[in-house]
């Protein structure tokens, strides 16, 4: 039976993050006969934030929210407590024992850890930025695109991200403008055939960044500039779509888990990482290719190998 994470309980193995990789780990470890408890402060990670997916193998076409309730769903089938909507704020190794520590001052120990925080939306650090966030600039198409009904909007970024918010708003934007720093799409070629419908809606600039978001209460021009002529221009727009790549959700444990220089979490192929008892899997590691299904069996790795590493010790 699931029930709430026991702060008086010492489990086999917690695992922080409840995307992909997080709730496949949970799976995993339970069926191992382990005794599991997952923290996450949501329950699908960025999967929550896509529309469509349809590159997860076995499922042809699915909206991100419904994959994450069948992952919760199958995960839950097993015995896992859980503790949701809480973020871990401080992890510590005392005795082989490890120490996590909530926001909301809950305490747990455990005899390992698995980190599957994911990632976040990059920003784009320009002035006016932060002043217009909700205010016409969005870090999520599905979430927000059916506020932009008949609008001009601007979408940054050439990946497959940015393609699929285009498609977001291609039913329903009056123009869009793509405003990407190289000179193409980076994109799939299968993702980017999805956007031939709204061709005589996009405008692009290719080789351009943004330099800076301009408005009064709301957000109503972006100044341009491109990277090699350096010249400068400004659109009128009445919103931005920001999809430039992702930032680890790692800060926490910048001082407990050896890092590379992007901050993503050092893991072999066995996601182990530097600490004895500690795995990580998922956006938040070192691991190329951020993909769901890469992630999720990373978390049946990180699992597994935690499961081994208690069996040896």
């Amino acid at each position: 039976m699931n029930q709430k994470l026991k702060s008086d309980k010492l489990y086999d193995i917690i695992v922080i993050g409840g995307g992909p990789a997080g709730m496949n780990s949970a799976l995993y470890a339970s069926r191992k006969g382990l005794d599991t408890g997952i923290i996450t402060f949501d329950w699908g990670g960025q999967t929550l934030n896509t529309s469509t997916i349809e590159n997860y193998i076995g499922t042809k076409e699915i909206e991100g929210m419904n994959l994450a309730e069948e992952w919760k769903d199958h995960m839950l089938s097993y015995n896992v407590d859980k503790l949701g909507f809480t973020k871990i704020t401080n992890i510590k190794k005392e005795d082989n024992i490890f120490k996590l520590q909530t926001d909301n001052n809950l305490k747990f120990k455990s005899k390992t850890v698995i980190i599957s925080t994911g990632a976040k939306k990059r920003h784009l650090n320009v002035p006016g930025e932060d002043k217009f966030e909700g205010k016409g600039i969005s870090y999520c198409a599905t979430c927000d695109a059916p506020l932009f009904s008949d609008k001009e909007v601007a979408i940054v970024g050439g990946g497959n991200s940015a393609v699929e918010a285009i498609v977001d708003l291609g039913k329903i934007a009056k123009k869009i403008h793509v405003i990407e720093l190289l000179e193409d799409y980076t994109a799939d070629e299968i993702v980017l055939e999805k956007i031939k419908p709204y061709e005589d809606k996009i405008t692009t600039h290719f080789n351009h960044t943004i330099k800076k978001i301009k408005g009064e209460n709301n957000l109503e021009k972006v100044v341009l500039e491109h990277k090699n002529t350096k010249n400068i221009k400004e659109i009128e727009l009445d919103g931005i779509f920001v999809e430039i790549g992702l930032i680890p959700n790692t800060s926490i444990f910048k001082d407990f888990v050896k890092m590379n220089d992007y901050n993503e979490i050092i893991t072999d192929k066995l996601c182990k990482t530097n600490i004895d008892g500690l795995f990580a899997a998922g956006d938040a590691t070192n691991i190329p290719y951020k993909q769901v299904v890469i992630a999720a069996g990373q978390g049946a790795t990180a699992a597994l190998s935690a499961y081994h590493y208690l069996l040896n010790s």
